[in-house]
């Protein structure tokens, strides 16, 4: 169920099982591996109908790996071996973990399920959680019923972003380091109100079509200062038949900063993946039709593309990677980069990481 890289990138971590046809179930076992010495951590293995990990969340710098359990549980794993199972968020519900900022930030954020609405975004400092605030209203401006949810934030952990989850909307939101949350590029957010013909009932009903920036749960968007957020710029007509919605996609590149929105339309169809802080994007193509053919990169501020991203990390790290490789994430300090291809039938997806290697 893939893997997952720390903030500074200095762990990667995730998780084998073996079925044990004696018992009748699965055996887990967690790794981790120090990126800076290649040195692996293979943990005591375990049964499933102990932990049932479903997949890895998010880990830390130092080597706290949190991992989704079939049962809904958050589980963590430290290097020593040390389990923690995640605590419910006071007055609400189960917690779910999408991402971990530095460890000198004791920042994590994610959301749970239950509080004013079906799903409450959260933010844990040192532990203790704390439920952000929504915006007033949802991605089409209607009343709050399922909620949104944190999906990653800045390296300090100040700034949050994460996604609305009203039917399939999935609005971009976020949140700054005063804690207001808002829709990612608000400045391009239009509502069109229009009549949508239902033709079971021959009649029709009130809808609010919205142009604006959606993402989705992936925990890579926002570059590690947050000055960045990456994301999908969507646009939406109702049809001649007055009952279907068309839409239109491309990447879109969020400065939270100076609240300037930059749109890459002549990439059609495609998403936006990660961004750093100098603004060199990564657009994964014909990601808005839910699969990812390879990734581009794109220098923000000069709309100009740098290539693919196996031409960019070949240039970089001087390393040959396949093709359909997909990268998600490049370190603060660049020495890093993760990703994943689709080779081969035994191996959909395979998860890698390039590095340059530190002198000792």
């Amino acid at each position: 169920m893939g893997a997952v890289i720390s903030p500074n990138a200095r762990y990667v971590g995730g998780y084998t099982c073996i079925y044990d046809t004696e018992a009748g179930n699965w055996v887990n076992q967690v790794v981790i591996i120090d990126i800076r010495n290649d040195k692996k951590y293979m943990l005591d293995p375990f049964p499933d109908t102990l932990y049932p990990l479903y997949d890895p969340c998010a880990i830390t710098d130092s080597g706290n790996v949190f991992f989704h359990c079939e049962d809904g549980k958050i589980v963590m794993f430290s290097l020593s071996g040390d389990v923690t199972v995640l605590d419910n968020i006071p007055g609400a519900g189960k917690p779910w973990l999408s991402q971990v900022a530095s460890d000198e930030s004791g920042v994590w954020v994610g959301f749970c399920l239950g509080g004013e609405t079906l799903y409450s975004p959260v933010k844990w400092t040192d532990g203790v959680p704390e439920i952000l605030q929504k915006p007033e209203t949802t991605y089409r401006g209607y009343g709050w019923y399922q909620g949104c949810m944190a999906r990653g934030c800045s390296l300090d952990g100040t700034v949050i972003y994460g996604t609305a989850w009203e039917g399939l909307d999935s609005g971009l939101i976020w949140w700054d380091r005063e804690g207001t949350p808002r829709w990612v590029g608000d400045k391009v957010r239009k509502l069109k109100s229009v009549k949508i013909y239902d033709t079971a009932t021959g009649t029709y009903t009130d809808y609010t079509l919205v142009d604006g920036i959606v993402g989705s749960s992936d925990p890579y968007y926002m570059s590690p200062s947050g000055k960045w957020i990456a994301g999908t710029y969507r646009t939406e007509e109702l049809a001649e038949n007055e009952t279907d919605v068309i839409y239109t996609s491309c990447p879109a590149f969020y400065d939270t900063e100076t609240d300037e929105v930059h749109i890459f339309s002549e990439y059609e169809g495609a998403v936006g993946m990660t961004v750093t802080d100098e603004g060199l994007g990564v657009i994964g193509m014909n990601g808005a039709g839910g699969i990812i053919s390879h990734t581009v990169m794109v220098n923000i501020p000069t709309a100009t593309e740098a290539g693919t991203s196996t031409e960019w990390i070949y240039d970089t790290y001087g390393i040959i990677i396949p093709d359909n490789s997909l990268l998600e994430y490049i370190s603060p300090d660049g020495r890093t980069a993760f990703g994943y291809d689709l080779s081969g039938e035994m191996e959909p997806m395979r998860k890698w990481y390039v590095t340059r290697k530190t002198a000792e």
